[in-house]
């Protein structure tokens, strides 16, 4: 027991040399190399530098878009004119809805109304009356029109006021005719009345002479009054034919005002039809509003009955040029700027297999987009790795945003900024 204790004590006596006196480099370095070894972090940390990365979600759209064709009234699709993934051009009827009039009676009386419209002919003639025709809510509209139609028709192709108007013609053209056989007339009674007057001062001055007695004289006056009667009487013929001529004139001007009347009339009743037709053309017909694909919205048969506003098709123009609409919230604005570059994982496609869409910052709206989000549109580049990515419209992502390099010096001053902002 003696000797355990006494080899104790000789341990501890030797511990107690080590601790007490510690090994001369480590007294006289060890400070020094810790204070290098701080500043050296230090000056690394403000030296290196990497992009800050801000996250948001985007949303793939596209410049020429799928169109959905969308009815406007609810009711039943009564036929269906196209397949699926057909060809389909600009204003092709592609369905029918349900209505009380027959839908090709209606579509080619609009294109003949139409046609009409287009080229105003007087020759033009409209054979469908009302009575041989479906037309359902359009029937009182059409019949409307076709009573304007037929009084123009009347007035402008052998009807009452075509025979007016040819009679009127016919009238003045004989008042002028009878005006000239009178100013005929009235140029040989001034030459007979000329030399009446020249004989009646040859006798003037005979009397004067005392060479014909005063007899004689009045003779030759009483003869050149006679000459001058005939005159007068002409005169007040042309001046009577002139007015008959005047009141034929006016009558002509009154009816072919009935006849523009008549036109404009009817004018204005087939623009009235032909407003009707196109907004019921709008509400029972389906049309395509561009050309490309057409693809049906889901299980899309006849009979089926559509609710308002509900897409049937989709039309796929083919020549789709896609962008990404990201949205930035508020806290991030002062980071993210047009020119930015953009690394984009589609949640459809895993980016490990598939890897990142990169992108393109073009513009960030100037007016948030909702709760204080501002619209960010982003040019889409699809590389080689991304070859098995297909864009569609609608597809969603996470977007990073790499934006100005900072160094680690500078992230650590915010971080402890925000600290003590926040403890304070």
């Amino acid at each position: 027991m003696k000797r355990n204790k006494r080899s104790e004590e000789i341990h501890a006596e030797d511990l107690q040399d080590i601790i007490s006196k510690p090994p001369s480099w480590l007294l006289k370095w060890g400070i020094s190399l810790v204070l290098s070894i701080l500043l050296a972090i230090v000056t690394m940390s403000a030296f290196i530098q990497y992009p800050d990365i801000v996250r948001a979600g985007i949303k793939v759209n596209a410049i020429n878009a799928p169109k959905a064709v969308v009815p406007r009234v609810s009711g039943t699709l009564s036929k269906l004119l196209v397949r699926e993934r057909m060809k389909v051009q600009s204003g092709q009827v592609l369905a029918w809805m349900e209505s009380s009039g027959k839908h090709d009676q209606v579509l080619d009386l609009l294109a003949k109304l139409v046609q009409l419209r287009n080229g105003l002919d007087s020759s033009f003639f409209l054979p469908d009356a009302p009575h041989n025709l479906d037309l359902g809510e359009l029937q009182g509209p059409y019949q409307t029109f076709y009573n304007a139609y037929t009084n123009y028709q009347a007035a402008i192709k052998g009807g009452l006021y075509l025979q007016q108007r040819r009679y009127l013609i016919k009238e003045m053209d004989y008042e002028k005719q009878q005006q000239k056989r009178l100013r005929e007339q009235e140029e040989l009674y001034e030459k007979d009345y000329r030399l009446a007057q020249k004989e009646h001062q040859a006798y003037s001055i005979l009397a004067e002479k005392k060479v014909i007695s005063p007899m004689e004289m009045q003779k030759q006056e009483s003869a050149l009054l006679s000459k001058q009667q005939p005159l007068q009487q002409i005169g007040s013929n042309i001046l009577a034919s002139q007015a008959n001529l005047t009141a034929r004139s006016k009558e002509l001007a009154e009816l072919e005002n009935k006849i523009r009347t008549e036109q404009t009339s009817f004018v204005q009743a087939l623009n009235s039809i032909i407003s009707e037709m196109e907004k019921w053309k709008q509400q029972y017909v389906l049309i395509a509003q561009q050309d490309g694909e057409l693809a049906y919205s889901g299980i899309i048969q006849e009979k089926q009955y559509i609710e308002a506003g509900q897409p049937i098709f989709y039309i796929n123009p083919k020549s789709t040029s896609y962008f990404g609409e990201m949205h930035v919230r508020q806290n991030n604005m002062g980071k993210v700027r047009s020119g930015q570059r953009v690394l984009i994982s589609m949640n459809s496609y895993p980016y490990e297999e598939y890897g990142k869409i990169e992108g393109r910052i073009l513009l960030i709206t100037d007016v948030p987009y909702r709760d204080s989000t501002y619209l960010s549109r982003v040019q889409l580049f699809l590389k080689e790795e991304n070859t098995g990515i297909k864009l569609k419209i609608g597809m969603t992502g996470d977007a990073e945003i790499i934006t100005e390099d900072a160094s680690l010096l500078k992230r650590l001053g915010r971080n402890i900024t925000k600290a003590v902002m926040r403890g304070n």
